[in-house]
């Protein structure tokens, strides 16, 4: 391709991703502050002896006095200078520090499964390209379809069920914490780094990793496998069999990284949403990152908090669609230009 082909997409490209964010922030803000309800009635007592000055100065303080457009013009300045404004609920909280403090567990969390997902799913997709019509494939491809079908929130409560209590009195039963992200009674509510402690973070994240990993292996496997049985068909795999190599020397130098382009887009957007966390596992396990958060601010109108969850989880789809496209154009030349 062409240097400055290539650098004209990249121009192009990059002026779609600023325009498409812009629409994120713009629709998000209309979207939250047209939701029902009054989120400073939802901060101060329920007393009738509560002084009204106080709701006066709350509604100031967080720019509500204001009409919607010095609103808007308020919020986009504070979003692109990092300056998101404070809670609703939490006393003093930063929502850009409640925000930071919540995502190094959603990384911890959708991180540690992604990494899990794309070596087992890759690798159980690619063996099953290889013995196609096969034991492996047959059974692989059938339990990757019930995975797939396979609601989250229900595994995520058989699971917790299942290994918090040792079923028909078997004593050898694993049994791991049901909700948290460490033993807080043991080790108090500071994380502090520590053997014992990451030891036991890493119990506290059996479960919660678990449901998400097998959630998404299926998906993985299934585009894997579909992505390679295609490429195997073409006629330069039945050049390189000619040629004298096995199946294996033909899977791994020729279909595999003809293959990879889906993957790469499947990958990118994983990683997006390692960003907007997972909601129901979060809720479900107790364990406090970005979808945790997004489901308490959105019960307690928690407008600033919520608002820039929502720009960064958006943000983050539009840039891994954006350098995935791109990896996609540097690394395949079968792909045109648009």
């Amino acid at each position: 391709m062409p240097a400055k082909s290539f650098r004209w997409t990249l121009i192009k490209r990059s002026i779609n991703v600023v325009i498409t964010i812009f629409g994120i922030m713009t629709l998000n803000f209309l979207l939250i502050h047209l939701m029902p309800g009054d989120p400073i009635a939802n901060v101060i007592p329920k007393d009738p002896k509560f002084d009204p000055s106080i709701k006066e100065e709350l509604t100031a303080k967080f720019h509500l006095d204001k009409p919607i457009y010095e609103q808007y013009v308020i919020y986009l300045y504070n979003t692109v200078t990092l300056d998101w404004g404070t809670s609703y609920k939490i006393t003093g909280g930063k929502v850009f520090n409640v925000i930071m403090g919540d995502m190094r567990w959603t990384l911890l969390l959708v991180g540690t499964s992604t990494i899990i997902t794309i070596a087992i799913g890759m690798a159980m997709g690619a063996y099953s390209a290889y013995r196609r019509g096969g034991a492996f494939d047959v059974g692989s491809t059938g339990f990757s379809l019930f995975l797939y079908g396979m609601p989250t929130f229900w595994f995520a409560l058989l699971l917790q069920i299942l290994f918090t209590r040792q079923p028909l009195g078997m004593d050898w039963w694993p049994q791991l914490p049901p909700s948290g992200y460490w033993d807080v009674d043991k080790f108090g509510a500071n994380f502090v780094w520590s053997v014992p402690m990451v030891l036991s973070v890493m119990k506290y994240l059996i479960l919660p990793a678990t449901v998400l990993a097998i959630g998404s292996i299926a998906g993985v496997s299934l585009i894997m496998r579909s992505s390679l049985i295609d490429v195997m068909t073409e006629d330069f795999i039945l050049t390189a069999r000619a040629k004298g190599l096995t199946d294996y020397q033909v899977l791994r130098r020729h279909a595999l990284p003809v293959g990879m382009p889906p993957m790469i887009a499947l990958i990118a957007m994983d990683i997006a949403f390692i960003i907007g966390g997972a909601y129901q596992v979060e809720y479900i396990f107790n364990y406090p990152g970005i979808g945790y958060r997004t489901i308490q601010s959105i019960q307690n109108l928690d407008f600033p908090i919520l608002q820039f969850i929502v720009v960064i989880g958006g943000v983050a789809v539009v840039l891994a669609n954006f350098i995935s496209d791109i990896l996609l154009i540097y690394t395949d030349p079968r792909i045109r230009i648009a």
